[in-house]
């Protein structure tokens, strides 16, 4: 396949749905995925041998199964390819690939693309956040399922939000349990405060029994569950880190771990993607990336955006409602996010807002006289690392507002959509071919 119809960029629930849909409408689709396997962060491929030590809820694998067998049933209407790394969009408007497999850098002008590339993990600046043995809870997770092992020595997680709990089980069940799980929120207490939300987490049934799942795992491994305690210093010691929290009611404590899972929610991705339809090609996207929905949510809005491009293309399709779906997913998030609200941290002049370039807040505060993103960008260069805000966007635009600048926090990425989103060895853009 030199073109394809349509470019799908990621193989996770949305982006496979997506494909699954337009092969079976006649689309000859290219299903890129970074990963040397389909399947996204949630269906992240066991590398051992046999099958995973971790338990995965029956409703997901079932799911993921019958996605896999459209994927076959397709044939040649989708290309699968792994490996492939989506960099951004050249001043063509053609969308540009790192093959991996091949050292090469390949561009292409589909009729068509879906970015289905999946959400982004928050992790609010703390003191000492930028320390080594401090990583994400989904980064955690990540390298739980493809190694089906631990990391080595004593494990706390802590910040907001149920994925915490999910990895806390799943470190249980792989024979090493955290020395405690510290919740920021106080989501018991938030569902006598917001009844509404507390009902409509109980409509997603099976989020409850998996939810249920997990804390009963820790409970019988004797897993402290903590609520209303914030992580507030990060420090270095000989044994590995130094972890001080402090209570609600204003009890500090401390932890002495080799490793730190953090995790404070997961946000839409939207650094370095086309906001709208570009030089005749039609953008759409889906899932986490459009949305936060959960896997089974991401599903619903792939198909929903293979029928936007079917739509936009010209080509008859099985017409399918998907806002009933996306309707309850949502509901469900929204609970989530009431249940597990948490107060805003904060900061000292000495922590590190960007982990990239080792900026501080001080330096973000000394920066006297800029008035919008692209001053703090360009002369404090927040913004300007590897990540391109990811993941200090949103901590910048929160001090600068106390200073009474204002901006959205994708103006910190400046108004030119910069490329290549993710490191190309030059070896690869030499070998560059449009196919």
């Amino acid at each position: 396949m030199l073109e394809p119809d349509v470019l799908v960029i990621g193989g996770g629930p949305a982006g496979v749905a997506a494909a699954t849909d337009l092969a079976e409408m006649g689309f000859t689709v290219l299903l890129a995925e970074q990963r040397d396997r389909l399947g996204g962060a949630i269906h992240r491929a066991y590398v051992g041998e046999g099958r995973s030590p971790l338990p995965v809820p029956g409703r997901h694998r079932r799911n993921w199964q019958r996605l896999q067998q459209r994927v076959i049933q397709a044939g040649s209407r989708i290309v699968t390819q792994c490996e492939t790394i989506f960099l951004g969009v050249d001043g063509d408007a053609r969308f540009l690939l790192d093959d991996r497999r091949a050292g090469r850098v390949i561009s292409l002008q589909p009729q068509a693309v879906v970015l289905a590339l999946g959400a982004v993990e928050r992790v609010s600046p703390r003191p000492g956040w930028e320390l080594p043995g401090v990583t994400t809870a989904g980064g955690m997770q990540v390298q739980l399922k493809e190694t089906g092992e631990a990391p080595k020595g004593p494990i706390l997680v802590a910040g907001t939000g149920p994925l915490s709990l999910a990895l806390a089980a799943q470190l249980t069940a792989t024979g090493n349990p955290p020395v405690a799980v510290l919740e920021r929120g106080q989501p018991f207490r938030a569902a006598f405060a917001h009844v509404g939300a507390a009902i409509d987490g109980l409509r997603s049934w099976s989020n409850m029994m998996e939810g249920l799942g997990y804390g009963a795992r820790l409970l019988l491994a004797g897993v402290p569950y903590r609520t209303g305690c914030t992580v507030t210093a990060i420090e270095a010691v000989a044994e590995g880190l130094r972890v001080t929290s402090q209570h609600a009611n204003g009890t500090i404590s401390h932890h002495q771990v080799r490793h730190l899972a953090l995790h404070d929610g997961l946000a839409s991705n939207n650094t370095g993607l086309p906001a709208q339809s570009i030089a005749g090609v039609f953008v759409v996207r889906a899932g986490d990336c459009r949305e936060v929905l959960g896997a089974e949510g991401a599903s619903s809005d792939g198909r929903r955006a293979a029928q936007l491009v079917a739509k936009q293309l010209g080509r008859p399709s099985r017409e399918a409602a998907f806002d009933a779906q996306l309707f309850a997913a949502r509901r469900t998030q929204n609970a989530i996010g009431k249940l597990f609200d948490a107060p805003a941290l904060s900061s000292t002049p000495d922590t590190v807002i960007c982990r990239c370039e080792g900026l501080r807040r001080a330096d973000l505060e000394g920066l006297k006289g800029v008035q919008s993103a692209r001053e703090i960008r360009l002369v404090g260069r927040f913004g300007m690392g590897a990540c391109q805000g990811r993941f200090c966007a949103r901590a910048v635009k929160e001090i600068a507002a106390e200073a009474a600048v204002s901006f959205d926090a994708g103006e910190l990425g400046g108004a030119t959509l910069r490329w290549p989103l993710r490191p190309v060895s030059v070896a690869s853009l030499a070998a560059w071919t449009d196919s």
